[in-house]
């Protein structure tokens, strides 16, 4: 008996193990199937937020694109500008079609897309191809899918804006949900957006910045690196700890030592960009929280063009200044003889809460300037603005010295600065010939 009472008690145990190994078999098992699970929604919503992301980008270049031919005087331009903007109209019904929703639920949407495509090879077809202008049918059409255009642009800044800030699901979409938010301001798009009846383009005066050139000089240490960029920081009153060299860079056209400040007592991060030749400072930024602005973008402006003096640099002029809440992203470029060298850019973002800087990029000026010997225009003002394009108000025409986009050379050009409907843009034009080169988007009126 006691031996019997001994084999049901080892046969009880041997059970107990095994259904507890089952029951933590099981387990694993059902813990691998939600891992996978969430793994794939994680998975999928990354796509989703992916197309939203180039659909958004997308819209934005295709108005932009249709503000820029409403600039446009010459058969090249328009013929670019065309092609770009049938390039762009497809990648965002591509997009828009990534989306979990219906097609049938954004028909309007989706129409004013095709629309846009459409016309744009119609006007490709009919008019550029044959050399014959636009007529002003054509151009009321395109300034009508402008404004459009506009509207789904701005709703989707404002969808991407609330997608980032309330970590909204696009994987959870259904517009028939009048609860859910994204799905309200598809809506709202939709509604917004009225059938016609019937792409990337310069973004901004940094897209003219050229690559740089090789750095000549005599090589410094790491001691030398951090040296310099201590230099730089105490001049701007910038407080920190001990630097380190965290980045370097051999093999490159500009190799460089990138020296990092960790402060302990602040959420500040403190990192600045020395050539290892000439030990020039490149680049700087820090990373810190912004309060609430104190300070106009215009303040700013004065401020920087302060700080690019006790740096030493002269004549700087402001060329264009992007500004939110919170900061103002400053280009300046130098002035030779009154002419505007786009080469030679200075980049400096302030912060408006205490009128400080923020980042400083002087790549392309340490790479590039030098004095130039610059040939007068063979052309005058009074030539230029000859049979111009009649949408566009002409603010200010000034001499600047561009890259050229295929080779080496820089070009002297008359820049044309102006604004069609609330859009701010620059034409280039050769100043020996008169033959527009670039057409280049501002992102805000002169503040200088």
């Amino acid at each position: 008996m006691k031996r019997e009472r001994h084999l049901y008690l080892f046969l009880i145990v041997l059970l107990l193990f095994f259904l507890s190994g089952s029951f933590w078999w099981f387990q694993q098992k059902i813990d691998t199937l939600e891992q996978q699970k969430t793994a794939t929604a994680y998975k999928t919503e990354s796509q989703y937020q992916r197309s939203f992301g180039e659909l958004s980008d997308s819209v934005q270049a295709m108005n932009g694109q249709l503000a820029q031919l409403l600039v446009t005087s010459s058969q090249e331009q328009l013929l670019l500008g065309l092609s770009s903007l049938w390039r762009e109209v497809s990648s965002a019904v591509s997009y828009l079609g990534n989306l979990p929703v219906a097609m049938h639920e954004l028909e309007s949407t989706d129409l004013l897309l095709s629309d846009v495509a459409e016309y744009s090879y119609y006007l490709l077809r009919k008019n550029v191809l044959h050399q014959h202008p636009l007529s002003e049918t054509d151009w009321n059409q395109l300034e009508d899918f402008y404004q459009r255009s506009r509207v789904v642009q701005i709703e989707l800044d404002k969808l991407e804006n609330r997608i980032l800030n309330e970590n909204l699901l696009l994987s959870s979409l259904s517009l028939e949900d009048e609860e859910n938010a994204v799905a309200a301001a598809f809506r709202s798009i939709e509604s917004q957006v009225h059938a016609f009846p019937a792409l990337k383009f310069e973004e901004g005066v940094r897209k003219i910045e050229p690559e740089p050139r090789a750095i000549e000089g005599a090589r410094i240490t790491r001691e030398d690196a951090v040296s310099a960029a201590d230099d730089f920081l105490d001049m701007f009153h910038i407080a920190h700890s001990n630097g380190q060299v965290e980045f370097v860079s051999e093999n490159t056209r500009i190799p460089v030592y990138g020296v990092r400040y960790h402060n302990e007592s602040e959420d500040t991060v403190l990192y600045v960009e020395v050539s290892q030749n000439g030990g020039h400072i490149l680049q700087f930024y820090q990373t810190r929280n912004i309060g609430e602005p104190q300070f106009t973008a215009q303040q700013a402006i004065t401020r920087a063009e302060e700080l690019l003096q006790n740096l030493h640099f002269t004549d700087m002029a402001c060329i264009d200044a992007i500004t939110d809440d919170r900061t103002a992203d400053l280009t300046f470029v130098p002035k030779q003889n009154n002419i505007y060298i786009y080469s030679d850019m200075v980049k400096i973002q302030m912060a408006l809460d205490d009128n400080s800087i923020l980042n400083f990029d002087q790549t392309s000026y340490a790479t590039r300037h030098y004095p130039r010997n610059l040939p007068a225009p063979a052309i005058s003002q009074e030539q230029l603005l000859q049979n111009r394009n009649p949408n566009f108000q002409v603010e200010e025409v000034r001499l600047a010295l561009i890259p050229d986009e295929y080779s080496i050379r820089e070009l002297l050009t008359w820049e044309i600065r102006g604004t069609v409907i609330e859009e701010h843009f620059s034409i280039f034009t050769d100043a020996s010939s008169g033959q527009e080169l670039r057409i280049v988007r501002r992102s805000s009126p002169d503040l200088t």
